[in-house]
């Protein structure tokens, strides 16, 4: 059974480990990772969770990811869980940090991180039991999708129009800083208008 690095609530310095179901019964401070995928055209990618999932099933989300176990890093989770959940595969280098945040309500320490993919759908590989499918979405189409049916939406870990104009100064950042082995070419500019 996986165990999970425990956390202090304030200031997320670790404090041991339990066991996975033990930990998210007791609602135990863990720590867990989002992952964004963005392409060059500037989409995000998107997946539907398994219709199988015990937490929020069938739900769209922005970001792939999960909780951090007892003997992971943030780095070395964020790379797993990309491949595991999507098959993509990168440098760890290439997985841009861009913020930590803490989640009060599901008591959880999220580091966040963007990575620059381009890839076709029909090369990603689903994780059987964690993701039925893959869409790649321009920041319109997530808003327009997530303000019509929000309860079939996780976009985003707070709010996505500010954490998209992020992703992408975060991305452009890390080129400037050569930290990525290849260019990232954003082509597409994307003025979100403020959501009513």
């Amino acid at each position: 059974m996986e165990a999970l690095a425990i956390v202090h609530p304030v200031t997320n310095t670790p404090m041991g480990t339990l066991p996975r179901a033990q930990a998210i019964q007791e609602g135990a401070w863990c720590r867990s990772t989002n992952v964004f995928v963005m392409n060059s055209k500037g989409e995000i990618l998107c997946h539907q969770r398994s219709l199988g999932k015990e937490r929020m099933p069938g739900v769209w989300s922005t970001h792939l990811g999960g909780h951090v176990g007892g003997d992971e890093s943030y780095e070395s989770n964020a790379q797993k869980e990309l491949t595991e959940e999507s098959g993509i595969v990168v440098d760890a280098n290439a997985l841009i940090p861009w913020r930590t945040t803490k989640l009060e309500k599901a008591h959880l320490w999220v580091k966040e991180f963007v990575v620059h993919v381009d890839k076709d759908i029909s090369e990603l590989i689903p994780q059987p039991g964690e993701v039925e499918c893959f869409a790649w979405m321009s920041p319109e189409d997530i808003l327009k999708a997530a303000g019509t049916d929000d309860k079939n939406w996780c976009a985003g870990t707070h709010n996505f129009m500010v954490e998209y104009h992020c992703l992408r100064a975060a991305l452009t950042a890390s080129r400037v800083q050569a930290h990525l082995s290849t260019g990232v070419d954003l082509h597409t500019w994307h003025p979100l208008e403020p959501q009513s």
